[in-house]
């Protein structure tokens, strides 16, 4: 984004006290204020700058290891953006004073947004020179490729950082092997919805059909009926978009009865269950319909809690995809900076690094807001979670996308399979779980904004 104003240069102190106060309760509170709070583009923007802001402050902690250049970068830029979403949100009461409260203390700021920019690029041109470095050399805790064999303990041990690496693993490899809706999501449900230490259903070879014909993981939306019967439960209804349907043994079902939506269990051979295979744009992550009529039931944990199952599973399974976004990330530039340009071609390989310090970037903030969610799961804070899970998804998806667009750019001196493999995998986690419109608003509700 070019800066509409001033070229103002901010002191190390204001920089530290715009980045700790500059959160959802502040700029929410700057949108009521003008009465923008309605604008669906700067709702989104927010979102954008409020995940942005956090992945700055990760980075500021070390957690996640990130050259000097790049934190720099990262820093300046998302000021910038900052910026210039606060000029656009006071228009008029930015250019003179009519009482905005919001006014006096982030005018600085609007008129640093010039100096910040310049200064971003100058600290990726620095980055540039020895960018492939640090794209090769990963030396990260949870980047580290483990065999499929141990996939499965892996995955479905105790600790949430063992399912990160497997899915980071299978995005590294864009394995075909389809770990996502028995640990990704049959098991996060159950868990969930029952004892933490209950073993009487097998969910590794589960999966977790939620969504209908919207493809919206919203409670709200859930019109799978489930009637009481003499035995136990009925379902009736449709389920779209179910990943692993065709091959798994048990499918957990979030269906709708008088106590609102709730979790139930049915076995994949039921009398009155079909389960017809959608044309799907990964091959290896097929998604199925899945009918039911009728169909025999096991209500899992208490009725009426399917809500709270359904947004508490999406959480987990967002973080989940985001390892798997990163693994896709990471193989990606390794491809890009084996892609090299002539040497003998200055203006060539200077465009050539540029682009990769600038994903790089990408890179960098969305590894930290991973590595974030991933902590917070294993925590207590079941909200902070939930608000980490949001921002990881968008920043990863984010990241993911546009080293795909960068892959396929260049895919005439790559191997096309890989090429095409990596971008389909890219899109397919991006959108399985509604897509980047329903992800940006689904923080913004996690926030209570």
């Amino acid at each position: 984004m070019e800066p509409t104003t001033g070229s103002r240069v901010l002191t190390r102190e204001q920089r530290d006290d715009y980045l700790a106060t500059l959160n959802a309760e502040t700029l929410s509170a700057l949108m009521r204020s003008t009465w923008t709070w309605d604008d669906r583009a700067l709702r989104r923007r927010l979102s954008e700058l409020l995940t942005g802001l956090t992945a700055v402050r990760e980075l500021r902690t070390g957690a996640v290891e990130c050259s000097a250049p790049a934190l720099a970068a990262v820093e300046a830029r998302v000021l910038a953006s900052t910026g210039e979403f606060v000029a656009e949100v006071l228009g008029p009461h930015l250019l003179a004073a009519t009482g905005n409260t919001f006014r006096a203390r982030l005018l600085p700021l609007v008129e640093a947004t010039g100096e910040l920019t310049a200064e971003a690029s100058r600290a990726i041109d620095e980055l540039a020179v020895d960018v492939t470095g640090h794209v090769i050399e990963r030396n990260e805790a949870l980047s580290a490729i483990l065999p499929e064999d141990e996939w499965e303990a892996a995955a479905f041990g105790p600790r949430a950082t063992g399912l990160a690496q497997v899915a980071y693993s299978a995005g590294y490899t864009v394995s075909e092997t389809d770990y996502f809706p028995a640990a990704g999501l049959a098991a996060q449900a159950f868990a969930i919805a029952g004892s933490p230490t209950d073993d009487s259903v097998d969910v590794r070879r589960a999966t977790l059909a939620a969504a209908e014909k919207t493809g919206s993981w919203d409670p709200a939306l859930v019109r799978t009926r489930a009637t009481a019967s003499t035995d136990g439960w009925q379902l009736t209804g449709e389920k779209w978009f179910v990943p692993g349907a065709e091959s798994a043994r048990t499918i957990f079902v979030v269906a709708r009865n008088i106590g609102g939506p709730s979790l139930y269990l049915v076995d994949r051979n039921a009398p009155g269950i079909t389960i017809e295979s959608m044309d799907s744009l990964d091959d290896a992550r097929p998604l199925a319909r899945v009918g039911f009529e009728n169909t025999p039931a096991i209500l899992i944990g208490r009725e009426g809690v399917g809500g709270r199952i359904m947004n508490r599973t999406v959480d987990r399974a967002t973080t989940v995809l985001a390892g798997e976004q990163m693994g896709l990330v990471d193989r990606a530039l390794k491809c890009l900076s084996e892609v090299l340009p002539s040497s003998d071609d200055s203006d060539s390989w200077r465009g050539y690094t540029k682009k990769l310090a600038e994903l790089e970037l990408l890179r960098a903030g969305a590894t930290a807001l991973w590595y974030r969610a991933v902590r917070l799961q294993g925590e207590d804070d079941l909200d902070a979670g939930a608000v980490a899970a949001a921002m990881a998804h968008i920043g990863c998806s984010n990241a993911a996308r546009q080293v795909a667009l960068r892959l396929t750019a260049v895919t005439g001196d790559l191997d096309t399979a890989a090429v095409e493999a990596i971008a389909t995998r890219a899109r397919g986690t991006d959108l399985l779980l509604g897509g980047p419109a329903l992800a940006h608003e689904r923080l913004l509700e996690r926030l209570g904004i």
